[in-house]
């Protein structure tokens, strides 16, 4: 006779029937820690030591399981951003510009009509004045051939007094500093070169230099270039031409102060085909007036400029 099953001995020993395998596959298992996953393998031990010795002990024996560690997060590289950093200036930038200058100390006499051609103009007066006062005179001692030829001395001497005024009637108009250096060297371009207009171009430091401190020094100056330049190639009533050309500076706007590289060509009038008689290549700093027109700093022949 075969033996009877676990369940029917249980039940006539009144003990619970614990030892049925399917009592034991309904049960849950108990909890577990989250954490890393669990290989196959150990999974099948575990499952063979809760059959054999029941929960509690199993709960004793079996290993603690750590804690689940959290994840290191992954770090991420940072794109650099497509602002420029605080200490990076573009080649354009005002720091790399030269420092505002005032324009009231740069230059302190700006040039105006009036102080271009007052002492002319006083000049002029006074000699018209003094030949109608003698043209008058002679009338009154009724000398009419005397008078009539004192009047064609003053007119003429009238004339030769305003050629500078003659010379200077287009303004020099200097939104530009490649303006302002060709109206200053075009006013030596004359018979008689004009060298109050030059001397009115100047900002505050070209007026004093170690060729001259003041404006008779500065005309002396330049009268003594002209003869040096003109040698024995020309007589003394010969015009020379000034010409700049190739100018290249930096962009003027918003600026109070600039540099300009250029090359100043000088031949006699009416033997330009000749070729020059010198060709200097030079350079010459600026600066802005309180009238927005530009002046020299430099009122000499311009210093040979250096290699870059």
């Amino acid at each position: 006779m075969a033996d009877a099953g676990p369940r029917e001995g249980a039940g006539r020993k009144g003990e619970p029937e614990i030892g049925a395998a399917e009592w034991l596959f309904r049960d849950e298992a108990p909890a577990r820690p989250s954490g890393p996953a669990v290989p196959s393998g150990a999974e099948e031990s575990r499952e063979v030591f809760e059959l054999v010795g029941g929960d509690d002990e199993v709960a004793e024996d079996a290993a603690p399981v750590p804690p689940a560690i959290p994840a290191t997060p992954v770090r991420t590289r940072e794109r650099p951003s497509s602002t420029p950093r605080d200490d990076f200036h573009p080649p354009d930038a005002p720091s790399r510009r030269a420092p505002t200058i005032d324009p009231e100390d740069a230059v302190d006499v700006v040039w105006t009509r009036a102080a271009e051609w007052g002492p002319t103009l006083l000049a002029l007066g006074a000699c018209l004045a003094t030949v109608g006062l003698l043209v008058y005179i002679l009338m009154g001692m009724e000398m009419y051939s005397a008078a009539f030829l004192m009047l064609l001395v003053g007119l003429a001497a009238a004339a030769v007094l305003s050629y500078p005024i003659l010379i200077t009637l287009e303004r020099p108009v200097r939104m530009t500093p490649e303006q302002a250096v060709r109206d200053f060297y075009n006013a030596l371009s004359h018979h008689v070169p004009h060298y109050r207009r030059m001397w009115l171009l100047l900002a505050r430091t070209g007026r004093t230099c170690s060729s001259y401190g003041s404006y008779e020094g500065f005309k002396a100056y330049w009268a003594e270039k002209i003869k040096t330049i003109k040698g024995d190639r020309a007589g003394s009533m010969t015009p020379l031409a000034f010409e700049v050309q190739d100018y290249r500076g930096e962009k003027s706007a918003g600026m109070s102060r600039v540099e300009g590289k250029f090359t100043l060509r000088i031949s006699i009038r009416g033997q330009r085909q000749a070729g020059p008689v010198a060709s200097i290549a030079g350079q010459m700093s600026l600066v802005r007036g309180p009238d927005k027109m530009w002046y020299l700093e430099t009122g000499t022949l311009p210093q040979p400029s250096r290699r870059s």
